[in-house]
């Protein structure tokens, strides 16, 4: 299995799913030997207990741990690209993330000074560590894996799995894509002998953006990540006088905070003992700071900037209700995340998650009016706000990741089986 991160070193949402899904595929007697180019020499220490104790069917490699000298001579691009946002926010995260990590070390952020030199380097470390390795499948997360995961199915024949948590076009909002990170994904695709998608609506994009086969293609909705419940914070200088709506994610054009922030200004003309929240960072921060100020709602928001796991239970925690208005979101698993923290959730009708999740209330993004009647309404109707919040936790508790790591041991035995006819 080839990603770019695992928890807790540069733990974002894809690395969280490797995290959970290697740990429920284990659970089914697989072994998975996980490969990420950059972390601590001592990876195991700063891992969950669960996996750090299952040596004999988990292993996680540094690559450039073993293999720091590859040298490549690869052409320097113009722009600075990366897998989520900007090279600027990408750095504060890591430097955030990689001090708070239970394994320290030294080096700067994973993405270096040129990614596509980085990601190639990443592949000939790959097919170097292949060659101690035994395995049956390959199974790669996010397009700064594809290359390696071509380089080593052309090296060793094993079947390919590419896993698409997101599309260049999902980042831009639907609206564009760039053209070397799409060759890139669509050289993956194009190779692999199965694409995993997240959501249906990301089949839909690489069938009619990327002209993947439909054939090859198998829809395997995320799971929630677990909460801990013990970790209780209701916000008393708050609460004390307010309700808490809450956003929480990357602030930029994907997740649709200028949205929320129109809802919140209806939602204050009718309740005026409310406060917003908009917990993370991202390129549109600054301007929404700034937008907030200009509507004169300055005193009624909270920008908390980037935050940590036990944060990240305090915020859900003292939520009264969570909103999540993306303009295009592959899958979104915050929600589940808001629901085992007994929060009631808004969720936009373009994001994956609207496909598997129930007890939810569903809006269009750009529908500020029905986002704000629904907060409304879930603020000021205690018998509704009460059922959400059941509701909700029990739906997310159901959602283990055992079923998505069962889709995808069935398509590792398709592969071998169909492999060895």
């Amino acid at each position: 299995m080839l990603g770019w991160e695992f928890p807790p070193f540069f733990a974002g949402g894809a690395g969280i799913v490797c995290s959970a899904l290697s740990e429920a595929l284990i659970q089914r007697n697989v072994d998975v030997t996980f490969v990420m180019p950059s972390g601590p020499e001592d990876v195991y220490a700063g891992l969950d207990s669960k996996l750090s104790t299952q040596k004999t069917r988990f292993k996680i490699l540094i690559a450039n741990n073993k293999y720091k000298n590859i040298k490549l001579n690869v052409r320097k691009i113009s722009s600075l690209l990366h897998a989520y946002a900007t090279q600027e926010s990408y750095n504060q995260a890591y430097s955030k993330l990689s001090s708070m990590s239970a394994g320290k070390f030294a080096g700067g952020p994973i993405y270096g000074k040129n990614l596509k030199q980085e990601v190639y380097r990443f592949a000939e470390q790959v097919k170097l560590l292949a060659l101690e390795e035994e395995f049956d499948v390959i199974h790669a997360h996010d397009w700064v894996t594809f290359p390696a995961a071509v380089a080593l199915k052309k090296m060793t024949g094993k079947p390919m799995v590419i896993h698409v948590h997101i599309t260049e076009f999902d980042k831009s909002g639907g609206i564009h894509a760039d053209s070397e990170i799409y060759q890139i994904e669509k050289e993956g695709m194009d190779n692999a002998d199965r694409v995993i998608t997240v959501s249906n609506k990301i089949k839909d994009t690489i069938i009619n953006k990327y002209f993947i086969d439909p054939s090859k293609i198998r829809v395997v909705h995320n799971a929630a990540t677990p909460m801990d419940e013990s970790i209780i914070y209701d916000a008393p200088a708050i609460k004390s006088t307010d309700k808490i709506v809450l956003f929480a994610g990357r602030v930029t054009l994907q997740k649709g905070p200028d949205y929320f922030i129109a809802a919140a200004k209806k939602v204050l003309e009718k309740a005026p003992n409310t406060t917003f929240v908009i917990a993370g960072t991202g390129d549109m921060l600054n301007k929404m700071i700034e937008r907030v100020a200009f509507m004169g709602m300055a005193d009624k928001f909270v920008f908390t900037g980037f935050f940590n796991e036990e944060q990240r239970e305090k915020l859900f925690s003292m939520a009264d209700v969570f909103v999540m208005p993306s303009v295009s979101e592959p899958f979104g698993i915050v929600p589940y995340e808001a629901q085992l923290k007994r929060t009631p959730t808004i969720i936009s009708r373009q994001s994956g998650i609207a496909e598997v999740l129930n007890h939810t209330l569903k809006v269009d993004f750009w529908d500020v009016d029905q986002i704000a009647n629904k907060i409304l309404a879930l603020l000021t109707y205690a018998p509704l706000h009460k059922a959400m919040t059941n509701n909700g936790y029990h739906e997310a508790k159901a959602a283990v990741w055992d079923i998505p790591a069962t889709k995808c041991l069935n398509i590792y035995r398709e592969l071998v089986w169909s492999e060895g006819n």
